[in-house]
């Protein structure tokens, strides 16, 4: 028997990408490339192959020629989020990356710190007196307009979202690092400190001290947003990824007229404290979540018949695959009286 678990991306994972994708498509859809010759994408949560496997980035942009077969694809652009795995591992991943794809010309990698892990509370707790929502005979839990408007604690980043005085969600720090290729070709070196290659920003904060394995430029954190350094990196990265837009054309077709693209400028701009803001709703949001997924737990007994509890089974081809959908956040398997369940074959 084998078991399976699958930890799907939260909204909060997803969100930092989201103000990220409107940005750079923005900008590519600006460029004067041509449409006919070659068609840049922008993918969220696609496989990119690596040397041992595969990984699946938070968002990469691919190129490739309009017309088939297609011969080459070229990965300009790397991103990577980090929100339940160790800052150890992303950074790992992205080496791994780098080395089956030297020719990536910028990688952007985020890095979400939560004050403390989550953890469901105990469906025993007083929390399930308080918020149990519905009727005695017709328990559902809060929606989230409920949810939100019992929260006792300021609106704010630097404060957890606490209902029923249970934390369901504290981000606390929002860390990014763009790395750009250097103008000799040679692959993307990440344990670089040269502000020439890389730089550093924060975007969400509170006053706390952090360590890093990989450089050293954490320090303690000040009360602002200091993304000055982040926005040039990332214009000087989409540059080189607009420069190999013209090599790409001209690789295809020699004689097309690129004057265009060559002496096109990098306008687009970010707000980063909408991105912010809108990460604070996916706070929000992912808190409700967490409550949901707790309140289903304690309350909600699965009437689905496709599903059944694992010491049902009654042997190896009757448990078939596990199928286990929902993220870690959920912790359900830790609640008093629930088990993973699996689906029948």
């Amino acid at each position: 028997m084998h078991i399976l678990v699958v930890n799907m991306p939260t909204i909060l994972h997803e969100a930092f990408f989201d103000h990220m994708k409107v940005f750079v498509d923005k900008y590519i859809c600006d460029l004067p490339y041509n449409r006919d010759v070659i068609s840049p994408m922008i993918h969220m949560n696609w496989s990119l192959e690596i040397t041992d496997g595969s990984v699946m980035p938070d968002m990469v942009i691919s190129v490739t020629a309009v017309e088939g077969p297609l011969e080459v694809m070229l990965i300009p652009f790397y991103g990577e989020c980090a929100l339940s795995e160790t800052d150890d591992h992303v950074f790992r991943k992205v080496e791994s990356v780098i080395l089956a794809h030297p020719d990536v010309i910028c990688i952007l990698v985020m890095l979400a710190h939560e004050a403390a892990d989550y953890t469901a509370p105990s469906c025993d707790s007083t929390i399930s007196k308080t918020l149990c929502g519905g009727t005695d005979s017709d328990l559902k839990p809060l929606t989230l307009k409920q949810f939100i408007n019992l929260c006792t604690t300021p609106h704010s980043f630097s404060e957890p979202i606490m209902i029923g005085d249970y934390t369901w969600c504290h981000l606390s720090t929002v860390e990014y690092f763009v790395w750009v290729k250097r103008d000799d070709g040679s692959p993307i070196n990440i344990r670089s400190q040269d502000p020439a290659d890389m730089a550093y920003g924060v975007s969400i904060f509170i006053d706390f001290t952090l360590s890093i394995d990989i450089t050293n430029l954490r320090q303690t954190l000040v009360p602002k947003i200091s993304m000055d350094a982040i926005t040039e990196m990332l214009k000087r990265g989409l540059t080189k990824i607009k420069d190999s837009f013209v090599d790409f054309q001209k690789e295809l077709e020699p004689s097309l007229n690129c004057t265009a693209l060559v002496e096109a400028m990098v306008n687009a701009q970010t707000d980063w404290c909408l991105a912010s803001k809108q990460i604070m709703g996916a706070c929000d949001i992912t808190a409700h979540r967490c409550y949901v997924a707790w309140h289903n737990a304690c309350f909600t007994k699965s009437d689905d018949s496709s599903y059944m509890d694992l010491e049902q089974a009654d042997s190896e081809e009757e448990l078939g695959i596990v199928s286990t959908s929902e993220h870690k956040r959920a912790n359900t398997s830790t609640l008093p009286g629930s088990r993973f369940k699996i689906q029948k074959s």
